[in-house]
Order: C-alpha cells, then structure tokens, then sequence
C-alpha cells in the first residue's frame, strides 16, 4: 500500500527534554520500534509508513522490530527484552501493565492528552498511551451468501437466535463459525460474550479487574451455550491447530459462515477474492433482544519507555505517528480503525463497521485500555480455560479456575 504521508509532523505542544541517558542527543539517533506483526501490518508497511518522518527528520532513524517470543505477541516479547535490560524506544499495540513502571508519563504533552479514548487510558491520573483511532471487538462477520442458503433473512438479535442459524448452517454445509487457536480462542469468547455482561454494567471490565466481578455468575450461562456448540460441531472441534491467519484465510475461502473477530479483519476482507459478500452484526446479548453495547478499545496505541536513549527523537516519532493526518489516515485504513473525522474508503464492509460505530456513540463500553484492562496474564489463563473445552474440560469448573486466578492478581 501507497502511503502518500506529508513530510511535517502535526499537532501541536512542545518536546520535553531528553531524559538524563541521553542529555546531548538532541531530536536524533536510531529509534527502536516494538511493533505488530500482522497479515495486515507487515514490516514492509511499517518501514513504508515511517520513511516519510526519516525524510523530514534526517538525524533520527527508525529500526522496526518484529516480536520474537513463541506466541508472536508483543506483550510477551517485551517481557523477554526488560529481562535482558534490551527494551526498546517505542512499542506498538502492548497492553501490558506489568510494563507501566519502565514507561514514560504523556500527560504533559497536550497533542497526547488530546489523542482518542486519552481518558479511558488513563491510570491514576498518568497517560502513557496514545492512540490512533478506535477499535470494534464485539462483531460477528458473516458469509451472506450462506445465510441465504441457510434461509436466514437477518442477523441473529439473541445468542439463542444465533444458535438456531448455526444449526441451519450446519444443515447447508457450512462449518457455522471460523474459529482458530493460539489467542484466537479466548479473545472470540469475550468479543462474543462481552455484550452480554456490559451491556446493563457499561463498567464491567473494570469491575472485574478490581476484583468486584464473578465470571462463574456472569458468563456461566454464556459458557454453558459454547460448550453446547462445541458439542454439536457448530464450532470446529481440531480448530486449535489452526493458527489466526489460517482461521482468516478459510473464512474468506466461503468454508464457514461466521467469523467473530475485531474491527481490523475489515482490511483482510477488502483485499480477499471470493464470491460471496460479507457482512457484519454486532454480537447480540444471551436472551434480551435490545441493542447490545459495542466494546470498543484504542487502536494501534504508542508508548515511550523512559529509558531509552532517545527521547526526543521518540517522541517526535510518536508525535508524527498519532497527528500527522497523512500517517493517522493511514494507519486507520491499514488496520481498519476508525476515528471520527478521518473518514477512509475502504469497502462496503468497512462502511457497516462505522455505522455500527457511529450508531453506538452513546452506548458503548470500554476494554482492554487504563483502568478497563484486565491483570496481565488474564487472556493466557482464560485461554487455557476456554481451550480446555476442546479436550473435554468443564465450563464451570474452567469458569472456577479464572475466578481463583482473578482472585490473586486483582489488580
């Protein structure tokens, strides 16, 4: 992809010093950044979306790094570079609080505090994150062609509307829902099931987090029915072999008819041939039919470790990266985001995903960001928990495992 981006870093509000390990350095110096490394956002992309700030800033280099740990994320490979005293300048897309110790504090910098969902990012008053845009999570992709083979007329409004389709889906031969292992598993479950828990607690991921919610009373009934679907093939009993762009890649080859997945699949979709459309419903709560609230979380955010070499240098970076409308626009393309004012024509699909966005304006709730994140090592213990299902494990008592790990690491 093209990226036509300008050659001068938006906003506004002026550059700190540099910190006290590199007092003489100046806005210069080779930038390390942690970043994503997606189907989507490939480390030729990101050298693309970079080379316009290395032109009008010839004294700063930006060296991208892929994440090296087993699970390709890069929450885990930073674990793995502060143990090794190597972390770099900037990172990309970690959620990670374990990490808040060793980053910069943004507040001061108004271009930051003015970034989307700055507020909800905020942990005790201190930003240390700055995003693009807004991501969707509670969505389910669907093969309309299958629908209409199926005798489905509309989305499903109730997950018990939805177990029904998967049973005529079944019947016309499609594998119901595309599902897949590594972080796949679990991160489906909650984007499944998060309506059905906030949408009467707008709050609750950041009630759970402190320790105040039970999974085992709110998504007992919720695991119950997975289980059940497991049990009944609507999901793919061998899918946690199947890696996450494997999962994408036979969704859009027409194998399944429903893909629940984040906002950013939209771009993969785009770029698909296929001959089937797809289209795209909010996921609908257990049992009231009422509009279920979006989850919605920030896309693509930046963080400064305090101890790199090259503040100024890093910050400028993350300045261009978050402003720079060019970049923004980009960026919000590249990986499907959204941000209001910075409209992009991607396709059909992408349009829906911001009219669902733009329709939830006043009813959303937040995840995965500042004090709506749940403890670090949640999503590997609930993931070992909703995999477990696969090899014959108990939804209760795998709901039970993550309440006594909630319970000692309540943030």
């Amino acid at each position: 992809m093209g990226l036509a981006l300008t050659t001068a870093c938006g906003g506004s509000g002026g550059f700190e010093a540099d910190s006290a390990a590199d007092p003489d350095s100046g806005a210069t110096g080779t930038v390390r950044m942690l970043v994503n490394i997606t189907p989507n956002l490939t480390k030729g992309y990101w050298r693309e979306l970079v080379a316009p700030f290395e032109k009008a800033n010839p004294g700063i280099k930006v060296q991208i790094d892929s994440p090296t740990a087993a699970d390709g994320s890069v929450d885990s490979t930073l674990q793995q570079l502060l143990a090794a005293g190597n972390a770099p300048d900037v990172v990309e897309g970690s959620h990670n609080d374990k990490v808040l110790p060793y980053l910069r504090d943004l507040s001061d910098l108004s271009w930051a505090a003015d970034a989307p969902m700055a507020d909800a990012q905020r942990l005790d008053g201190h930003l240390y994150d700055v995003a693009i845009g807004q991501q969707v999570q509670s969505l389910v992709f669907y093969n309309k062609k299958a629908f209409e083979e199926a005798g489905i007329a509309e989305p499903p409004a109730t997950m018990q509307e939805l177990t029904a389709a998967m049973r005529k889906l079944k019947a016309a031969g499609y594998l119901p829902m595309q599902t897949a292992g590594e972080w796949v598993t679990q991160a489906q479950v909650m984007m499944l099931f998060a309506p059905t828990v906030t949408t009467g607690e707008p709050d609750w991921f950041k009630q759970a987090a402190d320790g105040r919610r039970s999974l085992s009373k709110d998504l007992g009934p919720a695991m119950n029915l997975y289980k059940d679907w497991l049990d009944k093939g609507y999901l793919d009993k061998q899918a946690l072999g199947t890696k996450y762009p494997d999962a994408e890649t036979e969704f859009l080859s027409g194998k399944a008819a429903m893909y629940p997945m984040g906002c950013w699949f939209v771009a993969a979709e785009a770029q698909a041939k296929k001959d089937f459309e797809v289209g795209v419903f909010p996921s609908p709560q257990l049992n009231d039919p009422s509009t279920p609230r979006l989850s919605v979380t920030p896309g693509a955010n930046y963080r400064i470790f305090k101890a790199g070499k090259h503040q100024k240098a890093s910050e400028k970076l993350v300045q261009f990266l978050t402003t720079d409308r060019a970049a923004v626009a980009g960026q919000l393309k590249q990986d499907s985001s959204f941000r209001t004012g910075y409209p992009y024509k991607l396709s059909p699909l992408a349009d829906e995903v911001q009219a669902l966005l733009d329709k939830s304006a006043s009813h959303q709730a937040i995840a995965g960001s500042g004090e709506y994140q749940m403890p670090t090592g949640f999503e590997a213990e609930q993931n070992k928990q909703v995999q477990s299902l696969y090899t014959g494990g108990d939804a209760a008592d795998g709901l039970k495992n993550v309440d006594t790990w909630l319970k000692a690491h309540t943030r």
